[in-house]
C-alpha cells in the first residue's frame, strides 16, 4: 500500500516521465529538420526509453493497488538554436529527472 503522498509523487513522476518523452521527440523532430539525422535518431531513443520509465511506474502504482492517473501534459519547447542548446537543455531535464528521483526514494525510505 503507498501512501498518499508516495501516490501523488508517483502520479507526478508518471507525467513527467510522459512530458519528458515529448520534450525529446520535439528535439528530434528539430534535429530531424536540420539534417542532423544521427542527432535525430538519438534523441527518439531517449523519448522510448522515457515511455519506458513512465510504463514502469505506472504499472508499479497499479500492481501496489492503486490507480495511476495520467494527467494534462504541457507541449514542448520546439524551438532551438542550434544542436547544441538541445544538448545543454536535454541534459539540464535529466538533472531534473534525477532530482525528482532522489526525492521519491527519499519519501520512500521516510
Amino acid at each position: 500500500m503507498l501512501t498518499k503522498v508516495m501516490l501523488d509523487k508517483l502520479n507526478k513522476q508518471i507525467n513527467f516521465e510522459f512530458y519528458s518523452s515529448n520534450v525529446y521527440l520535439q528535439m528530434a523532430s528539430w534535429a530531424d529538420t536540420q539534417g542532423l539525422e544521427g542527432c535525430a535518431k538519438f534523441m527518439k531513443k531517449q523519448a522510448k526509453e522515457e515511455l519506458v520509465h513512465m510504463h514502469k511506474i505506472f504499472e508499479y502504482v497499479l500492481e501496489s493497488g492503486e490507480m495511476a492517473v495520467v494527467g494534462k501534459l504541457d507541449a514542448p519547447p520546439t524551438d532551438y538554436d542550434s544542436i547544441e542548446e538541445i544538448f545543454k537543455k536535454s541534459l539540464e531535464h535529466e538533472k531534473q529527472v534525477t532530482k525528482r528521483i532522489h526525492d521519491i526514494a527519499e519519501t520512500a525510505w521516510k
